[in-house]
């Protein structure tokens, strides 16, 4: 059977950039399956967009709109911004359900970390505290090193909100990360 340049893009994005994309879904959702699940979720609906069903013994594929000529920083791009929607989505879904779950008494702080493998476990549980937008808006300014106007853009808020969401998931962030007596 010949393969399509579909099913090569999609082979090829996963080979190269699979692990990245699983860090970044990890970044939003603090969870490795759930990160997985959510770049599995991403490539099927962006890839599935640009497939056409075969028709009289011909191969369909419709062009990838954001291929360059040989980069895939397009289509990457694409794929994590479907993610972050998807991602948006979820949480949006269950946020009743997270309102009327009991609640139960948990630590304050998070210990200080004593090695790197603590320490991004003190981040993700730290990040878990925050809301889906503050959790939004701090993976994209401090993951995908994005500005300010480009988080906007993204998100498709005012700056001015997205200054909030960061102004307020950072101070929560250092309420639970920094350890008494010390500053940032």
């Amino acid at each position: 059977m010949v393969s399509t340049r579909w099913d090569d893009e999609l082979t090829e994005l996963v080979t190269r950039r699979g692990r990245a994309l699983v860090g970044y879904g990890y970044a939003l959702t603090g969870d490795v399956r759930r990160a997985e699940d959510l770049v599995q979720d991403a490539l099927v609906r962006v890839f599935r967009r640009f497939r056409r069903p075969e028709a009289a013994g011909t191969e369909g594929y419709s062009e990838f709109p954001l291929h360059d000529g040989g980069s895939h920083a397009g289509i990457e791009a694409y794929v994590r911004r479907t993610m972050l929607n998807l991602y948006l989505d979820e949480t949006r879904r269950f946020a009743l359900w997270r309102k009327a779950q009991p609640k139960v008494a948990v630590e304050d702080r998070v210990r200080a970390p004593a090695s790197d493998i603590t320490a991004r476990a003190d981040v993700t549980a730290a990040l878990r505290g925050l809301s889906p937008r503050q959790r939004a808006c701090v993976v994209l300014r401090f993951y995908d090193d994005l500005t300010v106007p480009q988080i906007a853009t993204t998100l498709g808020i005012s700056q001015g909100t997205i200054k909030r969401h960061l102004a307020d998931g950072i101070r929560a962030l250092r309420g639970v990360l920094v350890p008494e007596g010390e500053l940032l």
